[in-house]
């Protein structure tokens, strides 16, 4: 409809403007005859329509695709807020399932590899008892982007619980997502925490497994907890394999 009105109004403009061109050109006796004539009839024409079509049509315009603009920023930006964790700047619960569920799809589709992690920190509960929520808040935010450093471009990571973090490994198999989440593991254990006014070291324990096809999420992530709930009987700061079930595997 915006195109429509616009269209109008530049033909009003243009033919009124034009309407008083003629006027002038005659009353001086030079109507349009020669192409010197023409040249200076469109050159008139061009310095009457040009205010008027930027102010009355163009700026509008202009007004409205900027509030369009804002509107679909406004938009996404409401968007990422909704699957983005406030305290970690990385995805929250949402978020990272989503990302997980378009990931088996693709696995199911394609038939590529795809392995899954879930870290949750060692002790957590100590490190708020002993230096405050603050201090608990500080070491979530810092092993998020730790983890987030660790991985590769399509690989993600969201925060999953209060101390758990999810990661999604696609195009990656077990024996790959081995070595990623014990690299995981290590920059983790070397980041120098300030807690207290001194440095410390903290831990974080992963399961890891593999996407089977025909499996549902509730699936995959009760095996993931399965080779995490491990890690932490095994002594923690440990990285646990859950193998691939002989099923599984012979149907495979």
């Amino acid at each position: 409809m915006t195109a429509v009105w616009a269209t109008a109004a530049i033909v009003g403009i243009a033919f009124l403007a034009e309407l008083v061109i003629t006027a002038s050109l005659s009353a001086f006796g030079r109507l349009p005859q020669s192409a010197s004539d023409f040249v200076l009839d469109a050159l008139l024409l061009a310095a009457l329509i040009a205010a008027p079509i930027y102010w009355l049509v163009l700026k509008p315009l202009r007004r409205e695709y900027e509030k369009r603009v804002q509107a679909e920023r406004r938009a996404e930006d409401l968007g990422q807020l909704a699957i983005t964790d406030p305290l970690t700047r990385i995805m929250n619960r949402r978020g990272i399932t989503v990302s997980v569920l378009d990931a088996m799809a693709q696995a199911e589709r394609y038939g590529n590899p795809l392995a899954v992690a879930m870290a949750d920190i060692d002790h957590f509960k100590q490190v708020n008892d002993t230096y405050g929520h603050e201090a608990g808040d500080k070491v979530l935010s810092e092993i998020a982007s730790v983890l987030s450093e660790s991985l590769r471009m399509p690989d993600k990571v969201g925060r999953y619980g209060g101390e758990e973090f999810l990661v999604v490994l696609p195009h990656t198999t077990l024996a790959q997502g081995r070595k990623i989440a014990e690299r995981m593991r290590s920059a983790v254990g070397a980041w120098p925490f300030e807690l207290g006014g001194k440095q410390t070291s903290v831990t974080i324990s992963i399961g890891l497994t593999q996407f089977q096809k025909g499996e549902d999420l509730e699936q995959l992530l009760s095996r993931v907890d399965r080779a995490l709930y491990q890690a932490k009987a095994g002594g923690r700061n440990l990285v646990v394999t859950e193998k691939i079930p002989a099923r599984s595997a012979s149907r495979a």
